[in-house]
């Protein structure tokens, strides 16, 4: 009886390794790092500068701004900004977001990180 449950019980002599000799990638928190993640690590970088309500998203390299009550996104900056000769966004806010379209969050953004509220250089939110 013993002897049967120990040849079920599944060994690998040759180390971290499972069938046909692949390495076991194992991952703490989340899928191994070879498995489709479904959303698990899918979360954007989005850089916000409340002085001017813009977004900076890291991974695409476009800036999502408000104009003429519209979001726009471009790999540009927004003409007023543009014609400045010294660009200066003020602070910033590091957000991840588990969207590519962090202005569905802009009413909280404003009101969280307006001009009134003490941000520290660069600090970070997570959505």
């Amino acid at each position: 009886m013993i002897l049967s449950l120990v040849m079920m019980t599944p060994t690998y002599a040759n180390g971290n390794k499972g069938k046909g000799g692949q390495k076991k990638d194992k991952v703490h928190g989340g899928p191994p790092a070879w498995a489709p993640a479904h959303g698990y690590r899918a979360k954007q970088r989005h850089i916000y500068y409340p002085e001017h309500n813009i977004y900076y998203d890291t991974q695409r390299e476009v800036y999502i701004y408000l104009d003429m009550g519209r979001w726009e996104v471009s790999a540009r900056l927004p003409l007023p900004l543009r014609n400045s000769r010294n660009i200066d966004l003020g602070a910033q806010v590091a957000l991840d977001i588990s969207s590519d379209s962090p202005q569905f969050y802009n009413d909280e953004h404003r009101s969280r990180y307006q001009s009134g509220n003490s941000i520290n250089g660069s600090e970070r939110g997570s959505y």
